[in-house]
């Protein structure tokens, strides 16, 4: 009786979204690995990067979980992971946090309870799914977030930054020729405004130094508003579906999309282009140029040189990357369409009305198994960030002074070290600085670590 539990225990909570956790060693490796061009046939629009499932051709369970700590400063976090697989094509997994101060961790949403318990006062499941994989075919339901753009650290309208949500899945891989859809549900707020996501994008990759993608993101919402039915068919377009009232809520203004168009190029096997642009309002018809009404997006670029320093075990990256995101971007005419979830940004962690340029460089050693890495560089922000009235509708569209009002200038400076003492056992030490024009400087230095326990059981 009690392994009839366990297996209905992995069964309901073992469910798996397939990404890797932001906080694993695995996570890092892997993202400067595919920024250096170092595995090109892994580079996708489509992230954040995913388990690798290895062909063991057993029709065992074979489930891999790990327990452990978190701690910097005053915050301390207690996670659970584990992930299994049976007959190399089904999968799940699971992700959970515990925590004493929700707002001290990046990407946590779970709400912070009145009391505690031995110190703790929130917890959520970051990632959970479960999901069918072969060499052509993805198919996953669960938690987590999506990623879309070329270049690492410089996507703009979904982040793997963000807080997570629940969605469905499907990915088809062509050799050359991959498309994605997915459809989600962000939140409902306290007005009974049920808000969703849904994505569809193409990319190609020749496998060896180019890759281009084109994508559409949607958010739509409405009072007591059930999942639209014209979304779930991922061959379409937001444009078709509004402009013919296709939609189970009618109005103009039922739904926000945005368009991107994705490019990565390594030239030489160390110099790689990423560039991503982004427009969320077209401006067409000739009275709507007449009424000086802006046709808003964003754009990111970067250049990364890579280079194995003294020897093959030892990989360095030096990059400059600046992204731009107009006023009213991510904003709609309905506020509930704006693009956050749980008053944070899906993309650019500094929301919209900004722009960044910044200088950094990555070092990891594989031999000492240490990862440096430190970027500088200015930042400007204006004051209608969706990071300020999240859910606030954009006043209007017409061409204005970039970035508005009376914006922030901040010069910034980041130094980080990560550590893995033990693969089971790292110690962090993070520093950042800004200088904001006509304010304080401001100052954070985080020191911790983070210890888990590994279990791999075959049943």
């Amino acid at each position: 009786m009690k392994f009839f539990f366990f297996i209905f225990f992995l069964a309901c909570n073992f469910l798996l979204c397939q990404t890797i956790p932001n906080e694993f060693k695995e996570f890092h490796k892997r993202k400067l690995l595919i920024d250096s061009g170092k595995n090109w046939d892994q580079n996708s629009i489509f992230g954040p990067p995913r388990i690798i499932n290895s062909k063991s051709k057993s029709d065992s369970l074979i489930i891999n979980s790990r327990f452990g700590i978190q701690a910097f400063n005053k915050a301390r976090s207690l996670y659970g992971y584990g992930h299994f697989t049976y007959k190399d094509n089904f999968h799940g997994y699971l992700y959970s946090r515990v925590v004493n101060y929700p707002d001290l961790f990046e990407r946590y949403s779970g709400i912070p309870r009145d009391i505690s318990r031995y110190g703790f006062t929130s917890g959520e499941n970051d990632q959970s799914g479960i999901c069918f994989e072969n060499d052509w075919l993805i198919f996953q339901f669960g938690r987590g977030r999506e990623s879309w753009g070329a270049g690492n650290d410089i996507q703009l309208g979904l982040s793997e930054n963000s807080n997570s949500y629940d969605y469905g899945m499907l990915d088809l891989d062509f050799k050359n020729l991959r498309v994605r859809y997915f459809n989600g549900y962000l939140e409902t707020d306290t007005l009974f405004v049920n808000r969703y996501i849904t994505g569809r994008g193409i990319e190609w990759n020749n496998k060896k130094n180019f890759l281009l993608g084109l994508s559409e993101v949607v958010i739509y919402s409405g009072k007591n508003r059930v999942i639209d039915f014209s979304y779930l068919n991922p061959i379409s377009t937001h444009l078709e579906i509004e402009l013919n009232d296709k939609q189970n809520d009618l109005g103009t203004d039922s739904g926000n999309g945005i368009w991107q168009l994705s490019m990565d190029y390594l030239f030489r096997r160390s110099l790689k282009f990423s560039f991503n642009y982004l427009i969320d309002e077209f401006v067409l018809d000739k009275v709507q140029k007449d009424a000086n009404k802006n046709s808003e997006g964003g754009f990111s670029f970067k250049i990364l040189y890579s280079s194995n320093i003294l020897s093959e075990h030892n990989l360095l990256n030096i990059y400059f990357s600046t992204i731009k995101i107009g006023t009213n971007t991510f904003r709609h005419e309905d506020g509930k369409n704006n693009f956050v979830a749980r008053e944070e940004p899906l993309g650019w962690s500094h929301g919209s009305d900004g722009r960044e340029s910044k200088f950094g460089l990555n070092l990891y050693s594989d031999s000492i198994n240490m990862l440096v890495s430190g970027n500088l560089g200015k930042r400007d922000l204006g004051i209608n960030s969706i990071t300020e009235n999240s859910y606030s509708p954009y006043i209007d569209y017409s061409s204005a002074v970039f970035p508005s009002g009376d914006f922030r200038k901040i010069l910034f400076a980041q130094i980080g070290i990560q550590w893995w003492y033990k693969p089971y056992l790292s110690f962090l030490i993070k520093f950042d600085h800004e200088k904001v024009e006509k304010h304080d400087n401001q100052s954070k230095l985080e020191a911790g670590f983070d210890i888990y326990f590994p279990l791999h059981t075959k049943i």
